[in-house]
């Protein structure tokens, strides 16, 4: 006897053995993709506090901290930011393009918009630095829940062929014994073919195509001599 779920050959009904049957869990993100988009998330959002530090400031309700850490922080923290965007974004198109997985299925416009705005600010000539320092912190945090969504939606893609397939590719049809189907592994056994059972109209051929019955009749009366 065979097992209903995997197809192993058993001795008896019962027997354990290591069943190839069930779903596979889901495909574990790769390690350095994930400490990438935490790292950029996490520099967002320093960026992003830094901004309306200085947006506060430049607003006089703050007081701007001795010994130069503001400004410090203001050189590092961009530097530190774009750096782990080119990071995220160079690990995030390797494995979606090693999963065949189009870029657009899983961008979000909020990277797009986030990035734009902080390069535009770099360029743009500052006229309101209360305003100017609040866009890029907005901007910033687009930049951050884009990369979570983008994230995301990668991860789904991934897991997405593991689900519909239930997790394991079907049984190679060479393993398969004579005389034996080839069953699909998986939580659910392959069902066998149903039994076909002809009936007596299935060779009327004037049921189902009248031409070929007329060809019959015609081929039967040049065969046949007459009386």
């Amino acid at each position: 006897m065979n097992c209903s779920n995997c197809g192993s050959q058993l001795d008896h009904p019962g027997q354990g053995h290591t069943c190839l049957g069930g779903v596979a869990p889901p495909p574990q993100p790769p390690a350095h993709w994930q400490a990438a988009q935490w790292a950029l998330v996490a520099l967002a959002a320093l960026f992003a506090g830094l901004s309306l530090i200085r947006a506060a400031i430049a607003a006089d309700l703050l007081t701007p901290p001795s010994g130069g850490v503001i400004n410090a922080l203001s050189i590092a923290g961009p530097l530190a930011l774009f750096a782990a965007f080119l990071t995220w974004s160079n690990v995030t198109k390797r494995v979606i393009d090693a999963q065949s997985i189009a870029a657009a299925a899983v961008r979000h416009w909020a990277v797009g918009a986030g990035g734009l705005l902080l390069f535009l600010s770099y360029l743009l000539p500052v006229k309101t630095p209360t305003a100017f320092h609040v866009v890029r912190a907005v901007a910033a945090i687009l930049l951050g829940i884009g990369a979570l969504v983008t994230h995301r939606r990668a991860t789904r893609r991934l897991a997405e062929p593991a689900t519909s397939a239930g997790g394991i590719p079907p049984r190679d049809m060479d393993g398969a014994r004579p005389g034996q189907l080839p069953q699909q592994v998986g939580s659910q056994p392959a069902r066998p073919p149903l039994d076909i059972e002809t009936q007596p109209e299935d060779w009327n051929a004037s049921l189902w195509d009248p031409e070929i019955q007329q060809d019959i009749d015609r081929r039967r009366r040049q065969q046949t001599p007459p009386a």
